[in-house]
């Protein structure tokens, strides 16, 4: 039993040192500018230990640097989804949208885009933490109504159980939105620097060419479709900013 733990032990911090050593040398070959190299140490670290949110925005970083805008913001995206408090990419994604004048992807809706933006600050596991800590709240709120004698403090745990309902459930949507957002991948990036979208499922006539959109536009898959034939092709029905919905093929896009 204890050289079984002895050998856990021993595994792990050998992972953590291998991890620490192989971002050192991504770092160090992002800082003297060699950014192919470094993306391909983080793309080799994130299929050794796994994806972070960090390991996202290096990723995201180096590949603006390489030029590749719709890569950049693909993996900015990517590292805002696995923590939407990561002010970093927020930040660098916005800049990069704005430096190459790519509208961001909202909703016919002010009150969607404020519900959106309200939800995304925190992860889907933050939201479920504070519910938690609101749940315990209004126990403490429901046990004051029913065992306080003051009529004040029955009042106050009356009506703060009241507010305190409002909140937990209001939480626990949040949280279980942002998990969906996480899991079901409807967002994409259009991926050339110029893509051209159909009215209908396949690739378009002159007539049937909807629009064309930018290198790293946001878009939200609504439908999708697969046609017969060889080689197979997958359609996707999305929706984009200022544009009805239109078909694009879906190798011209990356899911987030």
């Amino acid at each position: 039993m204890k050289k079984s733990l002895i050998l856990l032990i021993s595994a792990f911090i050998y992972t953590v040192m291998a991890t620490a050593a192989t971002t050192d040398n991504a770092d160090s070959a992002y800082n003297q500018k060699c950014y192919q190299d470094a993306i391909k140490i983080y793309e080799a670290q994130a299929q050794e230990s796994g994806t972070s949110s960090d390991l996202y925005y290096n990723l995201g970083c180096a590949h603006y640097k390489m030029q590749n805008v719709p890569q950049a913001i693909l993996y900015f995206e990517r590292a805002l989804v696995l923590d939407p408090s990561n002010a970093d990419a927020r930040a660098n994604l916005q800049f990069v949208r704005e430096k190459s004048q790519i509208e961001e992807y909202t909703s016919d809706s002010f009150l969607t885009d404020l519900f959106q933006s309200s939800v995304s600050q925190l992860s889907s596991n933050t939201w479920a933490i504070i519910s938690a800590i609101v749940f315990v709240m209004l126990l403490l709120a429901i046990a004051a109504y029913i065992f306080m004698n003051s009529i004040l403090c029955r009042k106050i745990g009356f009506f703060g159980a009241g507010i305190l309902l409002v909140v937990f459930i209001t939480t626990m949507a949040f949280a279980f939105y942002q998990r969906s957002v996480a899991v079901n991948h409807t967002d994409a990036i259009v991926m050339p620097q110029t893509a051209t979208l159909s009215t209908a499922p396949h690739a378009p006539s002159e007539k049937e060419v909807a629009f064309k959109l930018k290198g790293g536009t946001k878009v939200s898959i609504a439908d999708s479709v697969v046609t017969a034939g060889k080689p197979v092709v997958v359609w996707y029905k999305v929706e984009s900013a200022h544009h009805e919905p239109a078909w694009i093929n879906s190798v011209d896009v990356k899911k987030i």
